[in-house]
């Protein structure tokens, strides 16, 4: 029994030990990889505040920090604050990310299975870095905010308080992959320059009236989800309150990617930027996709949407879609042979969005319009893949300020009202 022991111990010792001493061992940190990131820096400034902010690369942050940081879903972004107000200015790190790394939650992740100096200095490393939680009156401060990791692009937000001032900084940031499906996508080239028309309120409810009920399918002959949305707000404006609230944007649909949906949906997993099937309006696939996981890749609400030819006040519209994913189904609709069962109470997925937006604080206004016809429990209509659907006809308008706003401040617009 001995002997068994000896061999047990020494068997373990072959195989766990290369990963025991690996986790031991690190890279030398080097601080001069700073020249690289800070170089390229973006900037911004709200009256005494200036910030400056860049996203590491998997490279830079390993470089700089000696650890993988990618290597546990970590991406190091880059903070520099000038405060040149006469007030300290508090940073609200979950203004950045939410779930956001502590230094030393991140420096533990790296440590060796034995105690060591390597540990301490680690450590220490880590909380040396931190951007501070405050920044003094006409002080410059500096450090690292450890988020998730993500590619293609990166929606950063960056919030201050000081003494009754809130300063918000809002930056999209490029990164050094292609991600995202719209990222591929040139919006200056979407309509010939000079071709948009820009209209009032009242010009707006006539020009979403008389739109299209739904989406179609690639020829154009049958028609497919209602459009049941439209989003008013440009640039990040449109962006921010959907990331703010959880929403991802999807990857492009290729072989690769529906590879990994059809993995998740046989381990029932999640898949927070799995692609979105595409459905056309004014002859295109959607411009934009986003979506809300829930617990696995089979339910998530996902919305659809598109550039219209036309602006409301400066401001560009959307025209969109959403629904529900409630189940997946095999169909003879895609190559990929597999497509999502929508809900069929897509007005209940409409009245979802509304919320979502509103709880994100940007919405100055919201009403609705006509323009996609009943569907009745009765006699539903359905979508391309023969999901039926229930709708009372109309379109929810939501306009998006960027900025905050309290909730007894949200106008209601007196348009069409739906039916209980």
């Amino acid at each position: 029994m001995r002997a068994r022991g000896i061999w047990l111990l020494a068997a373990f010792l072959t195989l766990f030990f290369p990963f025991v001493i690996s986790r031991a061992t690190t890279a030398s940190p080097d601080p001069s990889a700073r020249d690289s990131f800070t170089s390229r820096a973006v900037s911004q400034r709200q009256g005494p505040v200036a910030v400056r902010v860049a996203v590491l690369t998997d490279h830079e942050s390993q470089q700089y920090f000696g650890v993988a940081l990618a290597d546990e879903g970590i991406q190091a972004v880059w903070l520099s604050v000038e405060n040149g107000s006469d007030a300290t200015l508090h940073y609200l790190s979950v203004t950045t990310d939410s779930n956001y790394f502590t230094a030393p939650e991140v420096a533990r992740l790296f440590h060796g299975w034995w105690p060591s100096e390597t540990n301490t200095k680690l450590d220490a490393l880590f909380v040396r870095e931190a951007m501070p939680d405050a920044v003094a009156p006409h002080q410059t401060a500096a450090g690292f905010v450890l988020t998730h990791r993500e590619g293609g692009l990166k929606f950063l937000r960056v919030g201050f308080i000081g003494a009754s001032q809130q300063f918000d900084f809002r930056f999209v940031l490029p990164l050094d992959s292609v991600t995202y499906a719209v990222q591929k996508i040139d919006f200056s080239s979407i309509y010939p320059p000079g071709s948009i028309e820009d209209v009032d309120l009242a010009g707006l409810r006539l020009k979403l009236e008389k739109l299209p009920c739904c989406t179609v399918n690639t020829a154009g002959n049958s028609q497919g989800d209602p459009l049941n949305i439209v989003v008013i707000g440009s640039g990040g404006d449109g962006i921010f309150p959907f990331i703010m609230r959880g929403w991802r944007l999807d990857e492009p649909l290729d072989l690769h990617s529906a590879l990994r949906s059809v993995r998740a949906f046989l381990f029932g997993t999640e898949y927070l930027s799995a692609p979105v099937s595409p459905l056309y309006v004014f002859g295109r696939i959607q411009d934009i996709s986003l979506q809300k996981a829930r617990d696995k890749i089979s339910l998530r609400n996902h919305l659809r949407v598109w550039l219209a030819p036309f602006t409301v006040d400066g401001q560009h519209v959307w025209i969109g879609q959403i629904s529900r994913d409630i189940g997946i189904k095999l169909t003879t609709q895609s190559w990929y042979l597999t497509t999502h069962r929508i809900s069929p109470d897509v007005d209940q997925d409409r009245y979802y969005l509304l919320q979502d937006l509103i709880m994100s604080g940007e919405v100055s206004r919201f009403g609705f319009v006509r323009g996609v016809g009943l569907s009745k429990r009765a006699n539903p209509r359905t979508n391309l893949t023969g999901d039926p659907y229930l709708t009372d006809g109309l379109r929810l308008v939501v306009f998006l300020s960027g900025t905050q706003r309290p909730l007894n401040e949200i106008e209601l617009l007196e348009w069409e009202r739906p039916t209980p």
